[in-house]
């Protein structure tokens, strides 16, 4: 079982898709202490005392309202700021909640968890970490522009929800939605070892109850049609006519580019499907290194066998697209080429854990397994894969 199954367990990930992903919200009871091994308290206080953490990494808010982080920060004169422990300890006794932005690259658990939202859900993920401990609210009622999936780690907190006031508000939009009037359309009480899925645009806020908590916040960004016409856009590039100065002062040459934009446009709409742009969205997930020293140094331009491991290096997969008899990838700044024989096995490589090569081999043709082992030399070369040795 994921992480992600675990989140959303017992309702089960077939139910939440059905009936809540970008729907509405759901509150799932768990069992307590499920999710304090991702990172408990003891956890949290190593990782306040190994890094450099500085605001906007970390920050204390309190009553909707920032601190000022030389509350709590060295000052810079003695170099790098880093924490204060008494300046941290007095800000948090006087009511202000810690939150620690990205902690998935602080915490390998959470790291975990979060690629196997990204496995199931197809998108960016990061995690936030909210720390509180007396009844001081660190925010007013607000609204996310990502999706949000609070597991209570440890203590409670007490949530309301109010439904959105403009549909699919984004960060940046056109206008902003009016606060909600009405009463919440839940509230509750989200115990340890609790789910609270939030979708973008749901109002809400959170009441701790003077004792201590912590929770996780996972938070996506599932593209839009916006992102989609971003992209497709984008390929309008190529046209000379359309990286030309406009003319400002002939009436009829405007025409004539008015009209040539939206040949150009319908064309490039016609022949850029969503799938296409979902295809190349999921092999841009923002993916986690996998370092391996002093090994990578010995193992990256060594000769790859059938028993060697490999795994995507910067991407989450390939995306492949078709060019006459072969496929192309985008890769390491560059477009790759190869022939169609070995795409299914290249299709089988991700960042997420590593092959071996006889599996991805299995299922070639004989004649086309020294082929791939050759093209995989090639990528590791150029740092599109990692290769560890068995």
């Amino acid at each position: 079982m994921t992480g992600f199954d675990r989140a959303l367990s017992p309702l089960g990930v077939p139910a939440f898709l059905k009936d809540h992903w970008l729907r509405t919200f759901v509150h799932i009871r768990g069992e307590k202490s499920r999710f304090t091994p991702l990172l408990p308290w003891s956890d949290l206080n190593a990782i306040l005392e190994q890094h450099r953490l500085t605001s906007p990494r970390i920050k204390l808010y309190r009553d909707g309202q920032q601190i000022d982080p030389a509350q709590y920060l060295t000052p810079a004169m003695f170099g790098v700021p880093r924490l204060d422990a008494g300046g941290l300890a007095v800000s948090l006794a006087q009511g202000a909640s810690l939150i620690l932005d990205d902690v998935q690259d602080l915490a390998p658990r959470v790291r975990d968890l979060t690629m196997s939202f990204q496995d199931a859900l197809h998108t960016d993920v990061f995690a936030n970490l909210y720390a509180g401990w007396g009844t001081r609210q660190a925010f007013a009622v607000h609204w996310d522009a990502q999706e949000a999936f609070v597991l209570q780690l440890c203590g409670r907190k007490r949530w309301k929800l109010y439904r959105p006031t403009r549909l699919h508000p984004l960060k940046n939009d056109v206008a902003a939605p009016p606060q909600p009037s009405g009463p919440p359309a839940w509230e509750d009480i989200l115990e340890d070892g609790d789910t609270l899925y939030i979708p973008r645009g749901w109002w809400h806020e959170a009441f701790p109850l003077d004792e201590p908590s912590l929770h996780l916040t996972v938070s996506l960004t599932p593209p839009t049609a916006l992102d989609y016409l971003g992209w497709a856009m984008a390929r309008l590039r190529q046209h000379d006519e359309l990286r030309a100065s406009l003319p400002v002062q002939d009436q009829a040459a405007q025409q004539n580019i008015a009209a040539t934009i939206a040949r150009l446009t319908a064309d490039v709409l016609q022949h850029t499907s969503i799938a296409d742009f979902l295809r190349e969205w999921n092999a841009n997930i923002r993916p986690s290194p996998h370092i391996r020293l002093p090994q990578a140094v010995y193992e990256q331009f060594s000769p790859v066998t059938d028993r060697s491991r490999v795994r995507l290096a910067s991407l989450h997969i390939l995306s492949f697209s078709s060019q006459g008899e072969d496929f192309v990838f985008p890769a390491a700044g560059r477009l790759w080429t190869v022939p169609k024989a070995l795409q299914p096995a290249l299709a089988k490589l991700q960042n997420g854990r590593d092959l071996t090569v006889a599996e991805l081999a299995d299922g070639l043709p004989i004649a086309a397994r020294a082929d791939l082992i050759r093209s995989l030399g090639v990528l590791a070369q150029a740092g599109v894969i990692l290769v560890s040795q068995a």
